[in-house]
Order: C-alpha cells, then sequence, then structure tokens
C-alpha cells in the first residue's frame, strides 16, 4: 500500500478537495513525504532544508533558506490548517519572502507554476533520525572563556532585549520573579549578571537604589551607555560573580540573579559571595534555565524532525539529566556560541544550603495573563507545554 504525504494529508484535513500525493520521500518514518513537501536545497549554502524553512527569492530566481536569511519574521494567517507562516529577508534583494508552505497556498510556488526543479528537490530520499542517545558537546570552559564569549554576545544580546527583556523574560519569568523579589522602592539591590541593564534601569525607575554586576566588560559598557543617556544612579562593575571585590558584607537588601547560575563554572563560590554582601535579612531571587529540560539534545521532537514548526511536536527529547558539565550552545539564532553549564536541580539545592540559605520558595512559571493577551495563539500554546525556567527564593539562615 503506498503510503500517502504527511503534510498532504494535513492539508487535505483542513481543506476538504485537496489532492493527497503520494509520499516518495522520509519511506518507512513517521513523516513521509512528497517532492513538494521535501526538503528544498539553498542556493546559498547548498544545504537541503524543511521546505517551510525554504524561501523563493523571484529576482534572483532561486532558493534560500532560513539560516541564510538576513532576517525571520512570523507571519499570522490561517491557512491550511496553520496559524501562521514564516517571512525570510532575502539575501540577494533584501526584500521578505514568504515560506514555501505560504507559496503553496497561494498557488505561487514555483513548483506549481512551472514543474518541479531537480535542482531545487533535494536528492535525498531518507532523513537520518535522531536515536536520542546523542549529548551535547562537552567543552573545557574557563572564567575567562566565559567572559570573552558573553564579550562577543554583548551586541545582539542588547538587540534582542528591550525595557522588558526578551520575549521569555517579558511573558513568562520576570512577573514571577520581581513578585518573589518584593517592593523595590527604598531597598538596596543587587543585580548579579546584569547584562546589558535593562532589569536595573526597570529596579531604578521603581524606586531601587541599585548595583549591576557583570564579568563582561561589553556588556557593562553597553548599561553604562544607557545609565549615561538617561542617568538613574544605577552604579556598574566589571566582576565575575566568584570575586565581588568592591562590594562590602551585608551590603544588599536582595539579590537579583537573572539567568546568571548556568553561566558559571563556579557557582558554590558564586553562591557564597551573593551571601556575604546579602544583609542577613535580606532575600535573593534566582532565576535559572530548567534543568529538566536543558540537557542532553534538549530539542522539540515532531515527526517530521527537520521541521521549523514546534508546535508539531509530540514531546520535549531530553537525556543525560544526571550529567553535569559545561557546554556552548550554538542554536540561539543571531548569536556566537552561548555558555551554559548543566547541573541536576539536585546540586542546585545542596549548593543554596551549604552556602548558608534556605529555599523559601520555587516556581516554575508559565506564560502570563499579559502573554495570553499579547502572544498569537500558537506562541502562547507552546509557552504552556514545558516550563522553560524556574526560580529559587533564597533566605540567609
Amino acid at each position: 500500500m503506498t503510503a500517502a504525504c504527511l503534510y498532504c494529508r494535513h492539508i487535505a484535513a483542513a481543506s476538504p478537495g485537496y489532492t493527497v500525493r503520494p509520499a516518495l520521500r522520509d519511506l518507512g518514518s513517521p513523516a513521509p513525504r512528497c517532492g513538494l513537501h521535501w526538503r528544498h536545497t539553498c542556493q546559498v549554502c547548498q544545504q537541503p532544508r524543511h521546505f517551510m524553512a525554504i524561501a523563493y527569492c523571484p529576482k534572483a530566481d532561486a532558493y534560500f533558506c532560513d539560516s541564510c536569511a538576513t532576517g525571520i519574521e512570523t507571519v499570522p494567517a490561517s491557512f491550511h490548517g496553520w496559524g501562521y507562516y514564516f517571512r525570510y529577508r532575502s539575501p540577494w534583494s533584501g526584500e521578505p519572502e514568504p515560506s514555501l508552505d505560504w507559496l503553496e497556498y497561494e498557488r505561487r510556488h514555483p513548483a506549481l507554476l512551472r514543474g518541479p526543479s531537480p535542482a531545487a528537490v533535494s536528492a535525498e530520499r531518507w532523513l537520518p533520525r535522531p536515536t536520542g542517545a546523542e549529548a551535547q558537546q562537552p567543552a573545557d570552559l574557563a572564567d575567562v572563556d566565559v567572559h570573552a564569549l558573553w564579550d562577543k554576545n554583548a551586541r545582539p544580546w542588547d538587540a534582542a532585549f528591550d525595557d522588558h527583556g526578551d520575549k521569555h523574560r517579558k511573558y513568562v519569568t520576570d512577573e514571577p520573579m520581581l513578585a518573589l523579589l518584593g517592593p523595590a522602592h527604598g531597598r538596596r539591590i543587587l543585580d548579579l549578571g546584569c547584562g546589558n541593564g535593562y532589569l536595573c534601569r526597570s529596579l531604578a525607575r521603581a524606586g531601587a537604589h541599585v548595583t549591576g554586576v557583570d564579568v563582561s566588560e561589553e556588556m557593562i559598557r553597553t548599561a553604562a551607555a544607557y545609565e549615561e543617556a538617561a542617568p538613574l544612579g544605577i552604579r556598574y562593575l566589571v566582576a565575575s560573580a566568584t570575586a565581588l571585590q568592591g562590594l562590602t558584607d551585608a551590603s544588599f537588601d536582595a539579590i537579583v540573579c537573572n539567568h546568571v547560575l548556568t553561566s558559571v563554572d563556579d557557582y558554590e563560590t558564586a553562591l557564597a559571595e551573593a551571601h556575604r554582601v546579602l544583609h542577613p535579612s535580606g532575600r535573593m531571587t534566582a532565576v535559572i534555565s530548567h534543568p529538566c529540560f536543558s540537557c542532553g539534545p534538549r530539542r522539540w521532537q515532531p515527526p517530521a524532525v527537520d521541521s521549523p514548526r514546534p508546535e508539531e511536536a509530540t514531546g520535549y527529547l531530553v537525556d543525560y539529566y544526571l550529567d553535569p558539565g559545561a557546554h556552548l550552545l550554538d542554536d540561539w539564532p543571531g548569536f556566537s556560541p552561548v555558555p551554559y553549564f548543566h547541573r541536576p536541580l539536585t546540586a542546585y539545592w545542596r549548593a543554596f544550603r551549604a552556602a548558608g540559605f534556605d529555599i523559601e520558595d520555587f516556581t516554575e512559571p508559565g506564560p502570563t495573563s499579559e502573554a495570553r493577551a499579547q502572544l498569537a495563539p500558537w506562541e502562547y500554546d507552546q509557552a504552556e507545554r514545558i516550563p522553560l525556567s524556574c526560580i529559587f527564593q533564597l533566605a540567609p539562615t
């Protein structure tokens, strides 16, 4: 019996009358596909990509992929059972061009207008399937490497942030983090690992006396430029979280450590330093990438493993949870590799207590009510599936 194309079946379910084509590629997999819905070859990098990760540039009469595009946007639209499509900016014309799924819907797909091109459709017959046994590649990272990596990422980091941080902070973690932190007015607050200073500025506007510390000179230079342009009384220091020179004992009423501990190798010493500079009546709020969902392969697992649509995933694949180690994450679009130190939750729990903290609260936040009001439905639904971060509220013993 001939298998039917996965995507043809999806479209036909939403659009009665659509012709379902027989599958010719990836036969025997959960996602057999026809030629139209198979991988297409980017004519910039010559690499095959999922057809939804490919666009066509009329000016160059050539296909290009999301990795070679000079910009990517997600466009809300209800079509063929989907709620959006991608638009990729052409490296040749600079114009935004829609992904091939949208071109098919509008009957503007080159293969529908003039027939399939052997040069466009990948010659691959099957797509290698992940085994689940692969792990992130371990890295040998020291403080100097972390410093250099964040210096290199300072500019794209700042470009990805507005006054409310990035999308994950704005719609998931900042609201519960600030609720645990409590009222800012009049308090001495240390932003430990402040990055470009977006949170420092928010806390200062709320009336806090803020100090921002970061190991990256470029991050602090960026944060200081904002302070110079619009002074809020924020003090910035270049220092490692493991050696807070210049900060005296018990000098802060609160410490916020926002997605930082996973970038620190010697996190036990960093926690001891935080305990030293925190007043005995103070509180520390620490946000980290959730260790349960940031280990091993750490990816959504769709039937078509090359799909750019996370909502197609039937689950999220993790592995090697109990194996601590340093890694370089190279899958952040627009960023150089980012340092990440994985540890199980147990390791954090024990390190907090060894540093002299009690754990007063712990939360695994999902999307906020603001997220429901402002995010596209598919983005909100995706954010509800797993907690990508967790938050600890710590009190000195």
